[in-house]
């Protein structure tokens, strides 16, 4: 839809600017949008580089335009937990202002790090010597 309405408008713009008088007779919704199939080269004859179109004039591509749509993005990573441990209820409140409140965010380098630090203490190794990324491996 937001691709089909903005080639509507351009359409719109450039029919206003430079045809006018064929803005009127020229329906304003797309020709895919058509129930009839469309035939793209119908009323189109080659002759040398341009192409004659159905009002008889040579015709000749000088420009492409390309409407993108900047709003896909990747979604944001977040992990939302209940906590009843001492030491996490702590680190809320520290990053909340000393002031206890349902929720915390994290966001900077910092209070992330300290959230891992502290779930390094509360969560017990598996086996003596192993590292974090092994401990990941077997899961």
């Amino acid at each position: 839809k937001y691709y089909d309405d903005a080639a509507c408008v351009l359409r719109k713009i450039f029919l206003d600017a430079k045809a006018p008088h064929l803005s009127s007779t020229i329906p304003p919704i797309l020709p895919w949008k058509v129930n009839e199939p469309v035939h793209f080269n119908e009323g189109l004859t080659r002759q040398g580089s341009g192409v004659i179109g159905t009002f008889g004039q040579s015709e000749e591509l000088r420009c492409v335009i390309a409407v993108v749509r900047h709003g896909d993005r990747t979604p944001k990573q977040k992990v939302k937990l209940k906590v009843t441990e001492e030491k996490l209820l702590n680190l809320m409140l520290k990053y909340n202002g000393g002031k206890p409140r349902a929720e915390t965010k994290l966001k900077s380098a910092v209070q992330l790090q300290d959230l891992l630090d502290a779930t390094r203490m509360l969560v017990p190794r598996t086996r003596p010597g192993e590292s974090d990324s092994d401990a990941e491996d077997l899961e």
